[in-house]
């Protein structure tokens, strides 16, 4: 079977690396790119870490390229409660020696599509800000671009505020464009990620594989799983980004529902919530999005295991 042929575009912190160890050892993969967006840490932390881990799990050779500092419109806001003032909590990797691209994200992305003989599917696990400025910038290029599988939004549950979730709310007009862009999109939003759990004893478990994977999978997810316990008085924790790579690789493991979904960029209380439409009477000829709402954790989580255990 031909592997998928993918960009990701990440704003690492400890889930986007959870997403990028299950992605980088994976034989269904055929990753073109890694392109980097503010987010959970400023772009040059999110930058950094991004090559730390591709370098430490020996993927050295896959390009990567910085992206967005800011979002389109609003302020910046960052994810440093979450993701500790790195990025990747208490874990530390090896500076790599591997530098960025000369080409910044968008330009990289382009670059890469129009060369590709296939469409390639686009995995942004961070605020949309390079996808929606390239979307903007060269219109032309979505035809090149199979689908966008991102994590992101909520059709029944926010977590930066009632409504929205961080990676919207960073950046929502940039969300909006991508929205509206007509490209086929998959929505991995809280609905399903927030069941995408990983509990205490299944990190001492991958901690006690005992190689580089399971060390440093193991102390970030420490990390996380105390700061869900201070915040929000939960056991366990939930890896939000991986469920893209999931949906990937392993599809049967995610249900979806389809609909139409939009990004509010005009209210108050609703602000960068994503509006998703299940009503069987909608138009169906406006459906944009499969919308992940459920997932086999405990088969979720076998997968990360394995793939720790893989390196």
């Amino acid at each position: 079977m031909s592997k998928i042929p993918v960009i990701i575009d990440v704003d690492t912190g400890i889930d986007d690396a959870m997403a990028l160890v299950l992605a980088l050892q994976s034989d269904k993969l055929e990753i073109r790119g890694i392109t980097t967006v503010a987010g959970n840490q400023t772009i040059e932390k999110t930058t950094r870490n991004t090559i730390d881990v591709v370098e430490y799990f020996g993927r050295g050779e896959i390009p990567v390229a910085m992206g967005a500092s800011q979002p389109l419109v609003r302020p910046q806001i960052i994810a440093a409660y979450a993701h500790g003032e790195s990025g990747l909590g208490t874990a530390v990797l090896p500076k790599a020696e591997k530098q960025p691209e000369e080409l910044d994200a968008v330009s990289f992305i382009k670059k890469v599509l129009e060369e590709s003989e296939e469409k390639i599917t686009l995995v942004p696990t961070g605020p949309l800000t390079n996808i929606a400025i390239l979307l903007k910038a060269y219109p032309h290029i979505k035809d090149n671009i199979k689908e966008i599988v991102l994590m992101g939004g909520g059709a029944f549950q926010g977590n930066s505020n009632a409504t929205a979730e961080f990676n919207i709310f960073a950046d929502p007009e940039a969300a909006s464009v991508v929205f509206n862009s007509g490209v086929k999109l998959v929505m991995c939003g809280l609905d399903v990620t927030m069941k995408a759990l990983v509990t205490p004893d299944e990190v001492a478990q991958i901690k006690a594989i005992g190689n580089k994977a399971g060390d440093f999978i193991a102390e970030a997810l420490e990390f996380y799983m105390a700061m869900y316990k201070k915040n929000a008085n939960f056991i366990g924790c939930a890896v939000h980004d991986a469920v893209t790579i999931t949906y990937l690789i392993a599809p049967e493991l995610i249900k979806t529902r389809q609909g139409i979904a939009k990004v509010d960029i005009d209210g108050k209380d609703s602000y960068a919530a994503t509006i998703c439409d299940f009503r069987p009477w909608r138009d169906k000829e406006k459906d944009n999005a499969l919308v992940g709402v459920d997932i086999d954790r405990e088969a979720f989580v076998k997968l990360l295991m394995d793939a720790c255990k893989n390196y």
